[in-house]
């Protein structure tokens, strides 16, 4: 129910007023958003959209319903956030099902892969399949092993891109996208790597030695150790752009708090990566949503550069939800990129590459399988 007192005369509300009481709600800061809620309901299209852009809008309903403070949002957006969560709910089951014929495929093939993101996490993390978004699913296969895992999944029935697609992605990206079987298709992303090779330096064997068990529906295959996920996750949402999703923040925060957890770790891991920059500049905007899960020590540990900082203070926002203007424009994309290279010597390399990378046929991980394969067939005994 809606508050009547003060709903009979509310003041008009810009979005950021939304926002706010959005963020305070993901905070489960219930105080704030009680105070928040006092001043004016949320207009509800308006907060309906912003869910839906921080794709949280399956996690605020579930979150809300078993807190019992569905009013704070009032009939209108509670009635609509409980249809997108039983949509949630009905893309979730399907993409599911996929997944456990795509992970037959690849068992069977010999290839145990590491479960990415939101297919981990909804197996560990979640009571329900209906609490959290999936866009898709992503699984990390050993880069010697990517074509036994194309293959199988495309007997399986999964379709690639089409064949100039499919190369520009195998020389340009980390990961190949497939589409599954079946009248109504769900996306799978299969990924060699977590990170552009070119920008950043992974040996993702490491990855594999680190990794722990995780079961899906009943099938053994891995995920990443809590302090790779941690990095990975912060480095994810640098590559995109600092959008408003903030399901991987909700994703992190049981992970930062556990027992073993050591944010030195990540910050290792990250050094090693060569993702400093990168990541500091996440941690940044994630001070800016959550000043409780990133502390002091964690912004003393993955530190932005001043010049960093200086040359990307015209660009901030005092959006509460944003840390950048602009960011869905190519040109402040490319800018933001170049400004958060590691090594800003590699600048010019790393231009280059872009340029050349869907031309280099060498870049190809199947092609360099290939090689591999024939380099230890012609090795002597």
């Amino acid at each position: 129910m809606d508050h009547p007192a003060h709903d009979r005369h509310p003041p008009p509300r810009d979005e950021r007023h939304d926002a706010r009481l959005l963020l305070a709600i993901v905070r489960e800061d219930w105080a704030a958003a009680e105070a928040l809620r006092a001043g004016g309901p949320p207009e509800p299209a308006r907060f309906v959209r912003l869910a839906r852009e921080c794709d949280v809008h399956p996690w605020l309903h579930a979150r809300l319903e078993r807190e019992g403070r569905l009013e704070l949002v009032g009939d209108a957006v509670a009635r609509r956030l409980g249809e997108l969560r039983a949509r949630c709910r009905a893309d979730n089951m399907l993409l599911l099902a996929q997944t456990e014929r795509a992970l037959d495929a690849l068992l069977g093939a010999g290839v145990v892969p590491v479960a990415l993101k939101g297919l981990d996490v909804l197996h560990r993390l979640h009571e329900r399949f209906d609490e959290r978004s999936l866009d898709d699913v992503d699984l990390l296969v050993r880069p010697g092993e990517l074509g036994r895992a194309l293959a199988a999944l495309e007997d399986a029935g999964w379709s690639p891109p089409p064949a100039a697609r499919r190369d520009h992605y195998l020389r340009s990206s980390h990961h190949l996208p497939l589409d599954s079987p079946g009248p109504v298709t769900v996306g799978f992303e299969v990924h060699w790597n977590l990170v552009q090779e070119q920008r950043y330096r992974l040996d993702p064997e490491e990855l594999f030695r680190r990794a722990v068990p995780l079961e899906v529906a009943g099938r053994p295959v891995l995920r990443l150790d809590d302090h790779d996920f941690t990095a990975h996750l912060l480095l994810h949402h640098f590559t995109h752009y600092f959008d408003r999703r903030l399901k991987w923040s909700i994703d992190l925060r049981p992970i930062v708090a556990g027992p073993d957890f050591d944010w030195a770790r990540v910050a290792q891991v990250v050094r090693a990566w060569g993702a400093g920059a990168a990541v500091g500049m996440s941690v940044l905007h994630l001070h800016k949503l959550f000043p409780g899960l990133i502390t002091a020590d964690v912004r003393r540990r993955l530190p932005v550069a001043a010049w960093r900082r200086m040359l990307t203070l015209p660009l901030r926002s005092a959006h509460p939800l944003d840390l950048f203007r602009g960011t869905r424009r190519r040109r402040v994309q490319l800018y933001l990129a170049a400004v958060m290279l590691e090594n800003p010597l590699d600048l010019p390399g790393w231009q280059r590459h872009r340029k050349q990378r869907g031309a280099r046929p060498e870049l190809d991980p199947l092609a360099r399988e290939h090689a591999g394969r024939g380099a230890e067939t012609r090795r002597p005994e």
